[in-house]
């Protein structure tokens, strides 16, 4: 066999993996080898040379990445923010913030799907049931979250709270998909709980003194809220399966479902809100002035505090902007970068947000306790772990044994350096239904290199001194699409 020619495979294989983009993909190949699907370069006018390429796509990659920390930051920061003047009206924010997510989708949907060809009749014809499941799942989140945020009132504590989404995530996707972890991402799950943990100390030991409840209630009620998030992720993988479709379009037809769902639950989740159900239209209007900047309230009543909207405008508008680039950025940098550099901008973020609540310029800042930083140095090493250790242990396992192809390693099958191929690439859901994208992208991608893999070994391939797969040698030269079980 050609050591050269099993490298090149090796190079082909392990680009396709590194990179799991979602869309932007053209194919690459050869005589002697499948054709893979590659995401396509960003491509600059006037760069010919591949040096001056590459430049182009790691400066461009370098400032979707400065941009992902900076927007996402600010979008951590003014959800919490945005609820300090709403502090009454939680739950028309919630209401709110599903809302404008439809007239913005449909704006995009309906000429694509009349003039344009990124919407697949494939994707048309999706059940809306299915749509109206991840609807009321994300429902049930979101409301959860809102009422956590508003009542905790530390935006540190969310921020650190909301990382219980990947001991969740494994719990929730081990028992509905089956799936199997690295002990990498076990070891990092377990940090994270054990991170948490301390950082609840405190709430467990002090009460609030803005609900007059103990704050470990609605800290449980934040973690809790993950529950339906990453069952609503799983369904999304489990029910879109390999079908190619256009994040807008899942995103447009899951807030209206979101948005009809959030109407009913007002009615169960008023009493936690501290609004009497006979009392929601008038704390629906009362909201929509709030966000205009008129007070309603001029004096405490019952649960219900004296109100200060003169920022509402400011703070909800400028929310509502970060929200909506922060979403267009995850879509662009899923499609034309990596999902390596959204998942490393998320991690950034935790530490840099709890920085942001303890400046003293900040809103309702917090100064950080000997708990919180301990908590957030091991919820650091725990998500850095889960989500990067395995990856870069294989880098550093591919250079030290850089004089063997890939393939031909041995590698105990317990190491770490083996993907499995229902390892996620991600945990929750970012933005609605972007992340079973990477997910479904990654395994897809793993699947077709294990597949081929064993296909290669069962066939005797090294014997036959050729590189390409078995399905290339009985004539199909294209990508090798996983089945359902080697899917999942």
């Amino acid at each position: 066999m050609s050591t050269k020619q099993d490298r090149s495979r090796e190079d082909e294989i392990q680009d396709l993996l590194d990179s799991a983009a979602v869309g932007g993909y053209e194919e690459m190949g050869s005589e002697d080898s499948p054709k893979l699907k590659q995401p396509a370069p960003l491509k600059k006018p006037g760069l010919d040379s591949p040096g001056a390429q590459n430049k182009a796509n790691t400066n461009a990659l370098l400032l979707s990445f400065v941009l992902m920390v900076v927007v996402g930051l600010g979008n951590k920061i003014f959800q919490v923010l945005q609820l300090i003047p709403m502090y009454n009206y939680p739950l028309f924010v919630n209401l709110l913030t599903t809302f404008v997510y439809m007239p913005l989708s449909f704006a995009y949907i309906l000429p694509m799907m009349r003039w344009g060809t990124l919407i697949t009749k494939e994707a048309t014809e999706i059940p809306k049931y299915k749509f109206a499941v991840m609807g009321l799942l994300d429902s049930l989140a979101g409301i959860m979250q809102t009422l956590s945020v508003n009542f905790l009132a530390n935006g540190s504590l969310v921020i650190l709270l909301s990382q219980a989404a990947i001991p969740v995530s494994m719990v929730i996707s081990r028992w509905l998909l089956k799936t199997k972890y690295r002990t990498s991402q076990f070891v990092g799950a377990a940090i994270v709980a054990v991170g948490l943990v301390i950082v609840l100390l405190p709430s467990f030991l002090h009460s609030s003194d803005k609900t007059g409840s103990h704050p470990v209630l609605w800290a449980m009620v934040m973690i809790l809220s993950c529950v339906p998030m990453c069952l609503s992720s799983v369904y999304k993988e489990k029910a879109l399966g390999e079908v190619e479709i256009d994040a807008v379009y899942l995103n447009g037809w899951v807030a209206v479902f979101q948005f009809l769902a959030a109407i009913p639950l007002l009615f169960p989740s008023a009493p936690a809100a501290g609004v009497p159900i006979g009392d929601l239209k008038h704390n629906m209007l009362s909201g929509l002035k709030c966000l205009v900047g008129h007070n309603t309230y001029h004096q405490k009543h019952g649960s219900i505090h004296v109100d200060d909207c003169k920022m509402s405008p400011v703070y909800v508008s400028v929310y509502l902007l970060f929200n909506i680039n922060y979403n267009i950025l995850i879509i662009l940098i899923l499609k034309y970068g990596s999902a390596n550099i959204l998942w490393l901008a998320m991690t950034i973020m935790v530490p840099l947000g709890n920085v942001a609540f303890a400046l003293k310029f900040v809103p309702n800042h917090k100064p950080l306790e000997a708990t919180d930083i301990i908590g957030l140095l091991l919820i650091m090493t725990g998500l850095i772990t889960y989500r990067f250790w395995a990856k870069l242990y294989k880098r550093w396992q591919r250079r030290k044994v850089a004089g063997q192809p890939l393939l031909q390693q041995n590698v105990a099958p317990d190491s770490p350096f083996l993907t499995s191929k229902s390892s996620p690439g991600g945990v929750s859901t970012p933005v609605r239904g972007i992340s079973a994208h990477v997910v479904r992208k990654q395994r897809a991608a793993q699947s077709r290199q294990e597949r081929w893999e064993a296909e290669r070994m069962q066939r005797g391939h090294s014997a036959l001194g050729s590189t390409r797969s078995p399905a290339s040698q009985n004539g199909y030269n294209g990508p090798m699409e996983p089945n359902s079980e080697d899917y999942y």
